[in-house]
């Protein structure tokens, strides 16, 4: 007891904090040990396979580690994560979405070789946003933000031509204009604050018109060109209608819920649709797909190994 009248109040809490969570671990129920540690079994094997297709040059593993173990490891997780109730490991989960986001940016820039890792990436991505989904099915504002990081997946894979990315951006697009849409309704229920409640329902209906447009003309449905012509024009009118009418809505003296709810719900998706329309309409292109054109060396060249033939100068003709 004397060495513990020694240690200091805060290192003591740090001390009392991690020997709490070793508690929990300890205290969790026997079907829970044993969910957890099945999940870690196959994440772990998912790994293992990928590099046996790498060092094997033999795709069937692969195949199987997405096909096969990656459905059982997301369905093992949501019940472990349903029935073992941690706020801790639920932020984890939610900060491993841009940790592995921005990590298959760094393969990208690298340009490594082994598009099985990022594969592999994009695959544990999904898998991190279904987990995601489904233990914050109730949080539309949350969800919007969670589906973003899928409707990305979906992009950086229709750009590497992979199959089921259309698929990919198109489910994300439809579940963006379905949270949008439940955003707006549930907008009538802010009584405190007549400004946030009128912009949200306007500017929700609006994104979610914004991305059925994008779907329509991802699939190339008829009247896609229509679509876009009226809500590009509208979004524009909105954006600046927004940036005049913020300033003097008393924004700062806003609840710490009111900004959240504005953040997630309205200016991250608003901002994401600014890049995707600046990307494409103000940035001149030069290869098939825009939005991500930085991530693309602009003087790479195909080259055939072809040497240039040159014709031989017989009788004076040139």
């Amino acid at each position: 007891m004397g060495k513990l009248k020694n240690i200091e109040p805060s290192k003591l809490s740090i001390f009392s904090r991690i020997s709490n969570k070793f508690r929990k671990l300890y205290r969790m129920k026997l079907y829970q040990k044993i969910l957890g540690i099945s999940i870690v079994s196959l994440l772990s094997s998912i790994i293992i396979l990928t590099f046996l297709t790498i060092y094997y040059r033999n795709e069937y593993f692969f195949i199987v580690a997405l096909a096969g173990i990656l459905p059982v490891s997301l369905i093992l997780t949501v019940i472990f994560m349903r029935s073992y109730k941690n706020s801790a490991l639920r932020k984890a989960f939610l900060i491993g979405m841009p940790i592995v986001l921005f990590m298959s940016f760094i393969f990208e820039l690298i340009g490594t070789n082994q598009f099985i890792i990022l594969y592999l990436s994009y695959a544990i991505l999904i898998y991190l946003v279904a987990v995601n989904l489904f233990l914050h099915i109730f949080r539309y504002d949350l969800n919007l933000v969670i589906v973003l990081f899928l409707l990305i997946t979906g992009l950086y894979l229709k750009r590497m031509h992979a199959a089921g990315s259309s698929i990919i951006m198109t489910i994300s697009l439809f579940l963006l204009a379905a949270f949008l849409i439940l955003i707006a309704l549930r907008s009538f229920k802010i009584k405190d604050n007549r400004f946030l409640s009128i912009v949200m329902f306007s500017c929700s209906i609006i994104l979610a018109f914004q991305f059925i447009a994008m779907v329509w003309k991802i699939q190339h449905w008829p009247g896609a060109g229509l679509l876009l012509y009226i809500s590009m024009p509208v979004f524009i009118i909105a954006t600046l209608i927004i940036l005049l009418t913020l300033p003097g809505s008393n924004f700062i003296e806003w609840t710490r819920e009111q900004k959240k709810i504005l953040l997630r719900g309205l200016l991250i998706p608003w901002l994401f649709i600014i890049y995707i329309l600046g990307s494409t309409m103000l940035i001149p292109p030069y290869d098939e797909f825009k939005p991500f054109f930085f991530l693309r060396d602009q003087d790479k060249k195909v080259h055939f190994n072809m040497k240039d033939y040159e014709i031989e100068n017989r009788n004076g003709l040139e």
